[in-house]
């Protein structure tokens, strides 16, 4: 009687999950989902050239991504040569030259540029910079070649809405007509 009983069981259950799973459309039995997927949206992608470091000088540039959405944003950074070491900082705002090139930044803490995320080290490469929850506004995204050669980079930053609003802002490639990519030079680094 108990084997019976679990084979009834099992026919039930089987018959519960077919028919659970031809969803309420009728459509070719693919279940119906309820919950909407949002997918990284391009904010901005470019490249630029940073010369090799010098006596006197880091070479840096300076890429500002504004867009009104929050989420997950990221910024994917790789470069053309392994022996090359580059720091890169993502600043919430908008950061300029001559605020990264004061003596505090990146340090210390009244750099006027305010880090959200920083990576100050020689691997990996590619990089990957994240901020998890970033609410809507202007980062600047920063990248600085320690050499010991001069480089090519390439940057991809992408947003991944919290929420979907209306129709998304178009992205914006580096052409640079639309936010300037500033380059800048860095006096030796002081930890």
């Amino acid at each position: 009687m108990p084997r019976s009983k679990a084979r009834c069981l099992i026919a039930l259950l089987s018959a519960s999950l077919a028919v659970a799973s031809c969803g309420e459309d009728g459509s070719n039995g693919n279940p119906v989902s309820s919950t909407q997927v949002s997918t990284p949206r391009l904010l901005r992608e470019g490249s630029f050239f940073l010369a090799a470091p010098d006596e006197d000088f880091y070479y840096y540039d300076l890429v500002p991504v504004t867009d009104a959405a929050s989420g997950r944003w990221e910024a994917a950074v790789d470069w053309a040569l392994a022996s090359n070491e580059l720091w890169m900082w993502v600043a919430t705002g908008a950061c300029t030259t001559q605020q990264f090139e004061s003596p505090e930044c990146p340090f210390e803490v009244s750099c006027p540029c305010q880090f959200a995320v920083r990576s100050e080290a020689a691997t990996p490469k590619p990089r990957v910079l994240t901020i998890p929850n970033a609410q809507g506004g202007t980062r600047t995204l920063i990248v600085l070649n320690l050499g010991p050669r001069e480089d090519n980079v390439t940057y991809r930053v992408t947003l991944t809405p919290s929420t979907l609003l209306g129709s998304p802002p178009r992205s914006v490639s580096d052409d640079r007509s639309h936010a300037r990519v500033s380059t800048g030079r860095k006096a030796v680094l002081r930890r």
